[in-house]
């Protein structure tokens, strides 16, 4: 994996996730204006933090084209979204803050938790989930 992927920002992580999440819905390539209708956020913000992305190897784009995660994007970005699935998750159904404001809180969150508490926090509500399904 490239070493410029640990200099990626909160804010370019949240890029990479959307460009990851608008590729999963079926797109393969993504447009940028898609990019900043997800993050809601003006079409030349979209272009610096594409051009961030590229330069760190985690996005292949020529101009005016599609976007496409590289495989070290892709890796990374699934990451990042694993990691704001598993704590809006667990804010949602382990401490039942209603959804949007645990989807919004999430994604605050994600870049501030290590990797070890986040994987504490998915044993934790895979381990309490299971036990509600006995009771």
């Amino acid at each position: 994996m490239s070493e410029n992927n640990e200099l990626l920002t909160p804010s370019i992580e949240d890029y990479l996730e959307a460009i990851y999440r608008l590729s999963n819905q079926g797109m393969g390539g993504v447009r940028s204006i898609d990019v900043a209708s997800m993050l809601q956020v003006a079409k030349p913000s979209v272009n610096r933090a594409l051009k961030n992305l590229a330069d760190s190897n985690m996005i292949l784009q020529e101009p005016y084209a599609l976007i496409y995660l590289t495989e070290d994007g892709a890796h990374k970005a699934e990451e990042i979204f694993t990691r704001h699935r598993t704590i809006q998750q667990f804010l949602h159904q382990i401490l039942k803050v209603e959804e949007p404001k645990a989807e919004d809180e999430a994604c605050r969150i994600e870049h501030a938790m290590s990797n070890q508490t986040v994987e504490l926090m998915r044993k934790f509500m895979l381990d309490y989930l299971a036990q509600g399904e006995v009771k």
